[in-house]
Order: structure tokens, then C-alpha cells, then sequence
């Protein structure tokens, strides 16, 4: 494995306000109660905005403390976290993370870069896991990039040589695609697609950083609170842009994954099925070149 001495800690958040949206907040409250009604038996979201979490994993590296677990916050409220809703863990992220530990993303010696990452657990899993370098973007907010950056420099604190970077990429954004530092050999995200409107623009981003290579892999795990048929659009996009199933992944690239650890092929559908069922599953898609 080539040495990781680098330790990175970048933040880009010059030319960038938090906008002001008034009674935005008491709006949001209402929503977000709806929310968490309508999911009143599993909540596909876990933690409380300015809150530690904790990850623990007997396959994390023991830290300088001797534990195998990686503390981190969850961004704080403001307008663009609770906008873009980064102010929350979700399952889709800690299954992200818990693949990179069972080394179903095998992650070792790659440069890594994830998109849309609110919290960044995935991508500090994967710095501990033994990534090569990993970049943490997310929307060039000051808040939602100064939360990642607490919790990359408190990784790098708890753990040895850890190459780990935070960028602002707007998904679309050509300049902030080039000032990222691809290409990378994956692309990951998680719960990415429940606005469809930007599927478009998430798509550019992740063909502009993957790199043109057989062994390269885009990894997306997304709640089916998101809904079935928004996610069908958005793979149904994926491989009119090249990017297909990987064929000799579980399930053939793409399967669904219960909050109970069961697991099943992936059916695209455009029924939005039981809402309270659905919330407790993701659909999980190793996606490659054609």
C-alpha cells in the first residue's frame, strides 16, 4: 500500500453567503415534524443537529486511543443545512460506511471523492479504512463546509497519517468539477436523489470525476423514502450517460438492503409503495463504465 503521510485539512468557502429565508425556520419545523410523524415506527434519519455521533466498527483501525470507533457532529442548523437537509445522519450514509468497513467497497489505496456529504461519515471511514485520499464535498455553504471540516480535522487528530480534504462543489459546477482533484478511482454518495430536478447535475459531477478506467466504480446508496420511481429515473439517466450495473458486484451492481440487514434484488417500479415500509430500506448501486 503506498504511505499515506499527507494530512489535508482545505475548506473553500470564500465568495459564498448563507442566504437569508425570513421565516424559512418555522416552515421547515412544521415540515420536519410532518416528516418524522409520517415515519413513526423507523426514521430513515438519526441524530440531533449540533450533536455528536458515534460509529463504532471492530473493522476500523484502532485510533492513537486504542478504540475503533470515529466520533463526529452533525452540522448544526441553518438555512442551507436544513434546506438540503445536512442536518442529519441518514441510513444511507451509515450503510455507505458499513460497506466500507465489511470491504464491500474495498477502498484501500484509492482516491476517493463524496458528493453531497452532509456529515462526511463515509468519507472518514473511508481515510481509517485505508483510501489513498479522499476528498469530502458538499454545497459550497460556510456552514455545511465548516461542520465537515471540524469533523475531518477531528478524524485526523484521532488517527495517524489520514489524507483527508474538504471542497465546496455545487453538483454542475465546471470550475468547482476541475478544483475537486480528479479524476478519482470512486465516486460515492449517499441519499443524493431526492430531488430529481438535479439528477442531471449530480450526474455531471460524478462522469466529470470518475475516472475513465474498467476498474473505477461510482457507489450510490439512497433511502427508498426517497421513492422508487425517483430513483429509477435517476439509473434509468445513469446509463444513458454510460454509467451501468457492475456485473460481478452483489446482486449483479444494484440490490435493496433493510434496516434488519435483509437483503434482496433491486426492482425499479414506478409505485411509490407503503411509505412506512419503505423507510426502512435503500437501494445500493455499483455502477461502472459501459
Amino acid at each position: 500500500m503506498p504511505s499515506r503521510t499527507r494530512t489535508q485539512h482545505r475548506c473553500i468557502v470564500e465568495g459564498h453567503g448563507t442566504p437569508n429565508l425570513g421565516p424559512f425556520f418555522s416552515s421547515m419545523d412544521y415540515f420536519e415534524d410532518a416528516l418524522f410523524t409520517v415515519f413513526a415506527h423507523h426514521q430513515p434519519a438519526r441524530g440531533d443537529p449540533g450533536t455528536r455521533s458515534v460509529f463504532a466498527d471492530e473493522a476500523l483501525a484502532p485510533s492513537r486511543h486504542g478504540e475503533r470507533r470515529i466520533v463526529y457532529r452533525i452540522p448544526e442548523l441553518s438555512s442551507e443545512n436544513t434546506r438540503l437537509f445536512a442536518h442529519h445522519q441518514w441510513d444511507a450514509g451509515v450503510h455507505l460506511a458499513k460497506m466500507i468497513t465489511a470491504r464491500e467497497m474495498d477502498v484501500r489505496a484509492k482516491r476517493v471523492v463524496e458528493l453531497g456529504a452532509g456529515t462526511g461519515l463515509p468519507s472518514l471511514v473511508a481515510a481509517v479504512m485505508g483510501a489513498r485520499h479522499c476528498v469530502v464535498t458538499d454545497y459550497p455553504d460556510p456552514d455545511i463546509l465548516a461542520a465537515l471540516q471540524r469533523n475531518v480535522h477531528d478524524t485526523c487528530d484521532a488517527y495517524a497519517a489520514l489524507s483527508l480534504e474538504v471542497r465546496g462543489l455545487a453538483w454542475g459546477d465546471v470550475t468547482q468539477e476541475a478544483q475537486a482533484g480528479g479524476p478519482f478511482d470512486m465516486v460515492m454518495a449517499a441519499d443524493v436523489l431526492w430531488v430529481s430536478s438535479q439528477h442531471a447535475h449530480l450526474l455531471h459531477s460524478i462522469c466529470a470525476l470518475l475516472a475513465h478506467t474498467s476498474e473505477a466504480r461510482a457507489v450510490i446508496v439512497a433511502g427508498f423514502h426517497t421513492g422508487r420511481p425517483a430513483t429509477a429515473r435517476f439509473f434509468e439517466a445513469a446509463r444513458e450517460a454510460g454509467l451501468v450495473p457492475d456485473a460481478t458486484a452483489k446482486f449483479g451492481g444494484m440490490y435493496e438492503r433493510s434496516v434488519l440487514g435483509d437483503e434482496r434484488a433491486y426492482t425499479a417500479s414506478d409505485d411509490m409503495g407503503d411509505i412506512e415500509e419503505r423507510s426502512k430500506w435503500v437501494v445500493v448501486a455499483c455502477l461502472r463504465w459501459r
